[in-house]
């Protein structure tokens, strides 16, 4: 009878252990089987900070079933548009001219397909931004999301990077290799502006380091408009625009720039999300270096930012 009773004990402790390690086994797989993503919401150009969370989601996992873990989501269109993230709408803003909506940016790039068709990847920061369009409906890139797009890029690929730099820049373009590479950019390289040929132009993410007079930096700014940029150079100063498209401020010497767009050179065209072109730039080197400088050690500052204008020691967000 005693040894009945133990064979019942053993049995049962067995079936106990045996379905604990398959708790276990069925813990470690779904932990396995997680992604982690980054959804983040601003206001005005990344002017004001809603929220930036960080969960754990399943592979496939649409951007905007992601939002709706975070943020009390409104859509509108058979629930593929966002219309009010936490109570903030849709709508016009200050007169029938501004009309202000939610932009969805992945990795730092204006995406081409909806949050309800975008699957996230690890890794992927999904920015969410509201803002007045009356100037610009498409911003194809911002800064303030930095390091990426250079570390996961967008959809199924990661471009290479380079980062090609104006005479007497070689250094800084060194450093900003270096600092890309511990923040986890793989697959950069550098080498002189005047070098990069036309197949790199059209296919990588460019860093374009050198003053608004370096080559392709100033072919660029003759088209600033068409790129979606706020600021651009005129008799050697940095124009700077607000919301609407009017001059808000100029700045001259010493003065350094950052911005971005998806690449101009890709022959898909700046929507297809493929790759980008970042110009930090300034009025002279003097400005180039404070750029450079402030994507080393100060990124934290212009973290949300479309673009920043480097002037007195000032990170100033643009548009302004």
């Amino acid at each position: 009878m005693k040894q009945t009773k133990s064979l019942a004990l053993i049995t049962a402790f067995l079936l106990v252990v045996a379905a604990l390690c398959a708790c276990s086994t069925l813990s470690s797989e779904k932990e396995a089987g997680v992604i982690t993503v980054r959804v983040v919401a601003t206001q005005n150009f990344g002017q004001e900070l809603m929220f930036d969370e960080t969960l754990e989601v399943l592979p496939g996992t649409s951007a905007m079933s992601a939002l709706m873990e975070v943020a009390e989501v409104e859509t509108a269109y058979g629930g593929g548009f966002v219309n009010a993230i936490n109570g903030v709408r849709s709508g016009f803003t200050g007169g029938q001219s501004m009309k202000a909506d939610w932009f969805i940016y992945v990795n730092g790039i204006q995406s081409n397909t909806g949050a309800l068709d975008y699957k996230l990847r690890n890794g992927d920061t999904q920015h969410w931004d509201f803002h007045d369009w009356s100037f610009h409906h498409f911003i194809p890139a911002i800064v303030g999301d930095f390091p990426e797009p250079f570390w996961h890029g967008y959809g199924e690929k990661t471009n290479s990077t380079i980062i090609a730099y104006a005479d007497r820049l070689k250094g800084d373009a060194e450093n900003l290799e270096r600092r890309l590479v511990r923040l986890g950019v793989s697959n950069i390289g550098i080498k002189r502006l005047s070098e990069l040929s036309e197949d790199e132009k059209e296919s990588y993410n460019l860093l374009l380091l050198g003053t608004m007079e370096s080559e392709p930096i100033s072919e660029l700014n003759q088209v600033w408009k068409q790129l979606g940029l706020f600021a651009y150079f005129k008799n050697d100063n940095i124009v700077v625009l607000n919301p609407e498209g009017e001059v808000a401020a100029e700045y001259g010497a010493g003065t350094g720039l950052i911005q971005a767009t998806q690449n101009p050179w890709n022959p898909k065209g700046i929507g297809a999300c493929e790759s980008v072109v970042w110009l930090v730039s300034g009025t002279d080197e003097p400005g180039v270096k404070g750029a450079i400088d402030t994507l080393l050690k100060h990124s934290t500052e212009f973290q949300y930012a479309c673009a920043v204008v480097v002037a007195n020691g000032e990170i100033i967000k643009v548009p302004r």
